[in-house]
């Protein structure tokens, strides 16, 4: 016992040594030094975890408020962005980069034509190939595939020996990208969320006049096409089909009558129950017609509860024995579900909400008014300035994973925490560098879990483990790593994370170390990903940043889209030079490139492919037209969906969108 109490007082004073150091930094610009404090700080919890103390909780609960100060001082006087990762420990702990590009097209291009420019007002011929090439991508004619069946809407890394093979064939069919590709019009979303059955997609979304009303979508995933019907409180569902087959997406788009946009959502997959809710209110909505509460049986998308949450603006949770949980400061609200008052009669509550002060027009009785019904119970955290600003159960312990709101207390705190015990923080675990945007976790392992953080990091840990185990470099240091999702296909471990400025969603290999591919997300940011296991499909719910808060597309320019990447390549004639639609002209690409450089203005595109007045790309686009097999511009926000087969469509891709220079789209959700 001596000895485990020598060395906990050995790492607590080489943590208290590190902290000095850390509040002693004053130089802003030397990044080198304060990143190596921070690695030394994560290691001395490694050392105390390879020695087996029994009081490593100490030692990590001081390193977290170490690093607490750290991460505080890099973002304010540190002259920060975004902190590089610090935790990890190679070849035990590594960190995993994508080998590909590490800036975007339009960037790059811009850096081509800056520096021609100059070579040439130097007598110069400008850049050389060589250098163009280590630049700007390759065309996806060019790289490397690993199955004709593979979706023209990926682009795979060369070199990777992926985890997959033969005898694993549900996980090689996903890491060859094997999949079809549908698009499905939806407001700017928030966040999403998958029934434990896979049998409903919820996904919230702020739409109407600036972006002030709150939207719940919620996707039938069982539900074979049908005719539309109408849905409750004159709310309506809708078929979108995609172009080539008859398996459309089914949907019912709900108005949720809340008194502003909803940021947080939850499912209860045995009650068939979608909770959403703004900063005062939480309400559910049934996805089934035959979902009974006591003697009502509601219309499907019918508002069932409305909850009273004052006091307790953080995220919602559905718990083990048909509660609602919902944090607060401090605290956490609790309301039984089948206790509840229902809508069967009307307003929930006594008396109406005020609308005072609410920003979102209520003309035809948008809002509704009912109080809703008070907590059951609160349970006060043991820390009372704990703040969870999102959490995500973790089923096999009933713990909720939680992260501290960095913008409320100016901690960064990653935690496990037991309500059944009082709210008790049983675990922390450390190493993010910025907030925790989101948590996913996977019935194929118990024990691992993984966060999307606002460093552009996405890792994993073992809930036995306060460090991470894997960190991937998914935003490189330039976004948020705003959605990750982790599977298990035949067992193996997968890593998606959706890109907000890299507009695509990067598949992980964590066995290999390595990034297998990207999927195209038509230019759009990823807000949420979500997995159906049942159907092997990934839904992500996509931004266009190129899309005002009324409905408005700007700084878009004429598309130069190659023949090969139109999305019916071969419904066009042969080219005017006699050779096949899926032909590469390499000599007509040559001469584009050439052009792009002697551009005097980089707005001034002028296509030498397609410039039919019809078809628009961003400037800013991260990838250029030629970066997948599809160009494949939305135009528009988008709820993204890819079903992974083993004998796919290639040909069902989404439609090219709308969207035009500086102008009205035509939408406005």
């Amino acid at each position: 016992m001596s000895t485990s109490l020598n060395t906990t007082g050995n790492h607590l004073k080489q943590l208290d040594a590190l902290a000095s150091q850390i509040a002693r930094f004053s130089d802003p610009y030397d990044h080198d030094n304060f990143d190596a404090l921070l690695q030394r700080v994560a290691g001395v919890v490694r050392d105390a975890q390879k020695a087996g103390i029994s009081t490593l909780s100490e030692v990590v609960e001081k390193t977290g408020a170490v690093l607490d100060a750290g991460i505080n001082w890099a973002y304010s006087d540190g002259d920060y962005d975004f902190l590089p990762s610090y935790a990890h420990s190679a070849p035990d702990a590594p960190v995993v980069q994508d080998s590909f590009q590490t800036i975007g097209y339009g960037t790059a291009l811009s850096f081509i034509n800056y520096w021609s420019r100059c070579m040439k007002s130097d007598g110069k011929e400008g850049v050389p190939q060589s250098a163009r090439d280590k630049v700007l991508p390759k065309p996806w004619t060019e790289s490397y595939r690993p199955h004709p069946k593979a979706t023209r809407l990926s682009r795979f890394r060369e070199g990777v020996v992926p985890s997959a093979t033969e005898s694993t064939p549900r996980a090689q069919m996903i890491y060859q990208a094997r999949c079809e590709v549908s698009a499905d019009e939806f407001p700017s979303p928030i966040n999403a969320a998958i029934a434990a059955d896979s049998s409903a997609l919820a996904v919230i979304a702020q739409g109407g006049w600036k972006h002030r009303d709150p939207v719940l979508g919620i996707y039938l995933l069982d539900a074979q096409q049908h005719s539309p019907e109408a849905g409750a409180d004159g709310d309506s569902s809708h078929d979108s089909d995609d172009e080539g087959t008859g398996n459309g997406f089914r949907s019912i788009i709900i108005d949720p009558g809340l008194a502003s946009v909803a940021h947080t959502l939850a499912m209860d997959t045995q009650r068939r129950l979608a909770f959403v809710a703004d900063s005062q209110r939480i309400k559910s909505f049934t996805w089934s017609n035959e979902a009974t509460f006591g003697s009502w049986t509601p219309a499907r998308g019918g508002n069932v509860h409305t909850l009273k949450s004052q006091g307790f603006r953080g995220p919602i949770a559905v718990l083990p024995g048909g509660r609602v949980a919902r944090a607060g400061k401090g605290k956490v609200a609790l309301w039984n579900i089948d206790e509840l008052e229902t809508h069967e009669r009307g307003r929930v509550g006594k008396g109406r909400i005020s609308l005072e002060d609410v920003w979102r027009d209520n003309d035809n009785e948008e809002i509704e008014r009912s109080t809703g019904s008070a907590p059951s119970t609160t349970t006060a955290f043991g820390d009372a300035q704990f703040a969870p600003s999102v959490w995500h159960l973790h089923s096999p312990t009933g713990h909720l994973l939680c992260a501290e709101d960095w913008r409320e207390v100016s901690r960064y705190g990653c935690y496990a925490v037991d309500l059944e015990q009082g709210g008790k923080r049983v675990s922390r675990f450390l190493g993010h560098g910025g907030g925790v945007q989101c948590f996913s976790t996977s019935t194929g392992d118990a024990h691992i879990f993984a966060t999307g953080c606002s460093d552009g990091y996405a890792r994993l840990f073992d809930m036995r483990q306060p460090l991470p185990v894997v960190t991937f470099d998914a935003g490189r240091r330039s976004e948020f790593c705003l959605a990750v999702q982790l599977i298990h296909p035949d067992g193996i471990p997968t890593v998606f994370t959706g890109g907000d400025r890299s507009q695509s969603i990067k598949m992980w290999d964590v066995r290999a170390r390595a990034t297998v591919y990207e999927l195209a997300t038509g230019n759009n940011g990823v807000e949420a990903l979500a997995w159906d296991d049942k159907r092997s499909t990934l839904y992500a719910a996509t931004e266009c940043s190129n899309m005002d808060r009324n409905g408005y597309t700007h700084n878009y320019r004429p598309a130069k889209i190659p023949r090969w990447a139109e999305r019916d390549p071969d419904a066009r004639p042969s080219g005017m030079y006699g050779m096949s639609s899926m032909d590469v002209d390499e000599e007509e690409e040559e001469e584009e490139e050439e052009e792009e450089e002697e551009e005097e203005d980089e707005d001034a595109y002028d296509s030498l492919e397609d410039d039919d007045g019809e078809h628009y790309w961003p400037k800013d686009a991260y990838h250029s037209e030629r970066h997948f097999g599809y160009a494949y511009d939305a135009g528009e926000h988008m709820l993204l969906r890819y079903h992974f087969k083993q004998d796919p469509d290639s040909e069902v891709l989404p439609e090219y969108g709308r969207a035009a220079p500086d102008g009205d789209d035509g939408y406005g959700w």
